[in-house]
């Protein structure tokens, strides 16, 4: 049995500025034709250019296929080989610390 490795925590109200009625972000890209990129948000696992997918360390992130109130789960599929996986994502300002246990139960 091999040992699971977390993923890294993103937030993305860090890496977008545009939020929804329920608190979540969306990804909102709008392509730009000026050369001053002072309005573009940085992250070092986010956007890195005004015409890429927000991202996660090699996955592109896609559209939102499931919602909860802590969490949303966004398709992404992986730069290089192209497998779509589901990834979900914890808005950790919505956790109690009954929420959490649920999701640690959850996850292991």
């Amino acid at each position: 049995m091999s040992a699971r490795t977390p993923l890294p925590t993103v937030n993305e109200r860090d890496t977008e500025n545009h939020t929804s009625v329920d608190g979540y972000t969306e990804p909102h890209i709008q392509p730009t034709k000026s050369s001053s990129r002072q309005n573009i948000p940085r992250c070092r696992n986010s956007i890195t250019s005004a015409d890429e997918q927000p991202h996660i360390g090699n996955y592109r992130l896609q559209k939102t296929i499931g919602k909860g109130n802590f969490a949303k789960v966004k398709l992404a599929r992986h730069v290089l080989t192209g497998r779509e996986v589901a990834v979900k994502i914890i808005d950790k300002t919505q956790l109690n610390p009954t929420s959490l246990q649920k999701l640690i139960t959850r996850i292991f």
